[in-house]
């Protein structure tokens, strides 16, 4: 499964309501945000279980999500990215 990704497309909804204040969700936003950001990294969410081997934090203005259950996703430099989610990162 592979995508292809462009980190500089600019085709965000910009009406963003505030940050999130779980853990949990500070977690799936930073993978949201290492995804969408093409951060090398490992991504792994299952629920409330959330691994992140690399990547970043998210910006506090940082309005993407991820909106799956379950889902992986592997970022290798050079812009690779091969994940098994398709959805977007709007929130």
């Amino acid at each position: 499964m592979q995508t292809s990704h462009d980190p500089y497309s600019n085709n965000r909804k910009s009406s963003w309501k505030g940050s999130t204040s779980s853990p949990i969700c500070d977690r799936l936003s930073a993978i949201a945000y290492s995804m969408d950001a093409l951060i090398p990294g490992f991504y792994l969410w299952f629920g409330s279980l959330k691994i992140r081997i690399g990547g970043s934090e998210a910006e506090e203005t940082y309005p993407g999500t991820i909106h799956s259950f379950a889902g992986m996703a592997l970022v290798l430099p050079g812009y690779r990215i091969y994940s098994t989610y398709q959805g977007s990162y709007d929130p």
